[in-house]
């Protein structure tokens, strides 16, 4: 089975994968300080196969072998795969059409892989444990895959690796296309070979991808489309363009078609969705129930009484399946695993 970096267009803490060889990494030289010691960053794994360091991780990771791949009939063009860790650990990946694959490998039985999951998203109890993986990577002998937030320096949340963005740095978003913006509060999966022995460690990249780049579209388009929550159309306020062209969908209409109640808490001036979910218009800082504050690029907007948010609000923040434009429409679904 092939899947594409991506089918549909969508990881403070997260983990480094397994380091396959100290040597060979470091006879790959690019554009670091050679004046400093090299060395590939290795990933210290526990019995059950997942990094002991993301004990705060916002994104976790897997490391296991392929023993099965089957269809997922629970969601739409989905894969479970089962994984075995070096120390016998089980695990099942989910791989959605959305789910990043790193170089657009073959998903076959053998092939020893490291699965990236939101560590904050909601996980149902079972045995072995379903990771719903947003990044999935192959184990390649002298390169390594991060998948991280990371801050204004280009800073890892773990402080374990700063980039280093140079020229031969390939930029580019979940769909293969360049990426003109700033790196700065991102998540991003970094492709790297070679780091400094200094902490944090650094590397010249040799691909970022940004994971979080927020849905573009032309002026005039999103007005007229439709807003589809879980395959049901809503007589909402229609979407619109900002000035930075980030489309913008109204919160209330949408929030309630998938469920949760929308309030105002007077107190602290914010809009409440649920039990945990909060924002304030105009600050880019975005509450999802106790964890650390949510950076998006664009802050909420009131226009003519009504909330809108960014598109990607309801994947980065509300942790839904899907917020996409396809098909002359706008699309929001929160299927169920």
């Amino acid at each position: 089975m092939n899947f594409k970096r991506t089918v549909t267009g969508f990881l403070s803490v997260a983990v480094l994968t397994v380091s396959l060889g100290t040597a060979q990494a470091a006879m790959i030289p690019r554009d670091v300080d050679l004046a400093k010691p090299l060395l590939p960053i290795k990933q210290n794994v526990g019995a059950s196969g997942i990094d002991d360091a993301q004990i705060k991780a916002a994104y976790g990771s897997f490391t296991g072998t392929v023993k099965a791949v089957e269809d997922f009939e629970a969601i739409k063009g989905a894969k479970i795969v089962a994984v075995e860790s070096q120390t016998g650990g089980p695990a099942n990946f989910i791989i959605k059409e959305d789910t990043y694959i790193v170089d657009n490998f073959d998903l076959n039985v053998g092939v020893e892989v490291t699965g990236f999951y939101d560590a904050n998203a909601p996980m149902i109890m079972i045995y072995p444990p379903q990771y719903n993986v947003e990044v999935l990577a192959e184990q390649e002998l002298g390169q390594f895959v991060k998948v991280d937030l990371f801050d204004q320096n280009l800073v890892s949340s773990d402080n374990q690796l700063k980039l280093n963005i140079s020229e031969k740095t390939e930029v580019v978003t979940k769909d293969g296309k360049p990426y003109p913006g700033t790196l700065a509060d991102k998540k991003l999966a970094v492709v790297y070979d070679v780091t400094t022995r200094s902490i944090p460690a650094q590397t010249n990249p040799i691909k970022v991808i940004v994971l979080d780049a927020e849905v573009k579209a032309e002026i005039g388009d999103v007005a007229k489309m439709e807003i589809v929550v879980d395959e049901q159309k809503l007589a909402a306020p229609k979407a619109y363009l900002n000035e930075t062209k980030t489309i913008m969908v109204p919160l209330r209409d949408i929030a309630e078609a998938l469920g949760f109640p929308v309030s105002w808490n007077n107190d602290t001036q914010s809009i409440i969705i649920g039990n945990g979910i909060s924002l304030k218009i105009g600050d880019k800082n975005y509450i999802y129930y106790k964890t650390a504050p949510i950076k998006l690029d664009t802050a909420p907007e009131l226009k003519e009484g009504t909330t809108y948010v960014p598109l990607n609000f309801f994947t980065e923040v509300m942790k839904m399946n899907k917020a996409e434009v396809s098909n002359d429409k706008i699309s929001i679904e929160n299927e169920v695993i």
